[in-house]
């Protein structure tokens, strides 16, 4: 199946959560919001100064102005200014309606309990105005969001202590794979760790989703069936290895016994063709390569779409920048092409020139995008503008675009 196809089709079967909970803003951060939020009162509240300094009438600017009283923040003051006079204001302080602008302190000549202003300033100079921030009832945050410290101190101001968010999922990790031994474990020349696990939930991690590690499956039938009927709990499943077509690759015959629904099984990109996607039961079940760096590039760009529109966010996709690519390519047609590599400055260097294999680490390391290249693209010249995904980004686009 085509990549862009398969992403569709995946999604297409994904059913958003319509579980919601209400929750302390403290303990919110990378929830999802489940309504929209409007503002209770404007931000800010009222006039106020940006900075310390003198306020006054605009029209006194060119005379020596006489300071009548000094006004702190949390003061109220009522207006009591005579022509050439002014108050001295604090940073944040309310400022009267008898002033219209604040000079800095730095700029002004002071003589005793005069001031002389002795730089160019404009009208309305470092007064922030009340609502020009939010204004009250207008939307503040929109349903589908997800919630950062920003965003939190932005509820705070509005005096919310408590949100509606969408439950988090229930995601958990599998591996199969006799060869495989858990990081703590006596290894032999003939085994290996367990990266793909580790490797699964900490990209997961660092994108605001949890998911449970629940071991490794040795490479038989019997005991892969057994595992998955008991995951049928959880709203995503993701495995790894097995789903080739190998005499030990057991994962799809497992996932029948279970009443799966393959979606598809296979599509054409580089690295990570043998990908699995469908339902068992109410769970989703994202079946990933054994091979390291396939595996997390789908975790990436497929499973994260997947995983954040069951979640509930408006937002699943990445954003997409535009750079020049500074080596020429040749890729391989009649498939989408992943290409790893580092964007700095506006360029796109691609690691190793493209010159990798799947079952590699490294290449994750040390690169911080992707770029994917279309199934009739064999040629990229250098210098050549194109679209590149920095994955160390969440994602802050509801629309796919990312392949050239």
């Amino acid at each position: 199946m085509q990549y862009q196809e398969a992403l569709e089709l995946a999604l297409k079967n994904v059913t958003p959560t319509t579980n919601v909970e209400t929750i302390n803003i403290e303990d919110s951060l990378n929830r999802v919001l489940s309504k929209d939020i409007y503002a209770l009162r404007d931000l800010p509240p009222y006039n106020n100064s940006a900075m310390d300094g003198y306020a006054f009438k605009y029209k006194d600017i060119n005379n020596q102005l006489k300071v009548v009283s000094t006004i702190l923040a949390g003061d109220i003051q009522n207006p009591i200014l005579k022509q050439n006079e002014c108050y001295k204001i604090m940073t944040g302080a309310k400022v009267p309606n008898d002033c219209d602008t604040v000079a800095p302190k730095e700029i002004c000549k002071i003589f005793d309990q005069k001031i002389e202003i002795i730089k160019d300033i404009k009208q309305g100079n470092a007064i922030r105005l009340k609502g020009e921030e939010v204004k009250k009832g207008e939307l503040l945050l929109k349903k589908g969001e997800d919630i950062t410290a920003s965003k939190i101190a932005l509820l705070a101001s509005q005096g919310i202590t408590k949100i509606e968010c969408f439950k988090e999922l229930k995601v958990a990790i599998i591996s199969t794979g006799s060869e495989l031994k858990e990081l703590g474990e006596d290894i032999s020349d003939n085994e290996i760790y367990n990266i793909n696990a580790i490797n699964i939930k900490m990209h997961l991690q660092s994108y605001g989703i949890k998911a449970d590690y629940l071991g490794t499956i040795l490479d038989d039938l019997n005991s892969v069936t057994k595992k998955f009927n008991a995951l049928k709990e959880y709203d995503i499943l993701l495995t790894t290895g097995g789903v080739s077509i190998g005499d030990a690759d057991f994962t799809k015959e497992a996932l029948l016994k279970n009443g799966f629904k393959e979606l598809f099984h296979g599509i054409k990109v580089k690295p990570g063709h043998p990908l699995l996607i469908g339902m068992m039961d109410k769970t989703f079940v994202i079946a990933l390569p054994g091979n390291p760096l396939a595996a997390i590039l789908h975790v990436i760009l497929i499973g994260l779409p997947i995983i954040r529109k069951k979640q509930g966010f408006y937002d699943i996709f990445f954003n997409i920048k535009y750079g020049k690519i500074d080596s020429s390519l040749k890729l391989k047609p009649n498939r989408v092409n992943i290409v790893l590599g580092s964007f700095s400055n506006n360029n796109f260097t691609p690691y190793k020139n493209n010159n990798y294999g799947s079952g590699m680490i490294l290449p994750l390391v040390e690169s911080n995008s992707v770029a994917l290249f279309g199934e009739n693209i064999e040629y990229i010249e250098k210098g050549s503008t194109i679209k590149i995904i920095e994955f160390i980004c969440k994602p802050t686009s509801n629309s796919f675009n990312y392949i050239m």
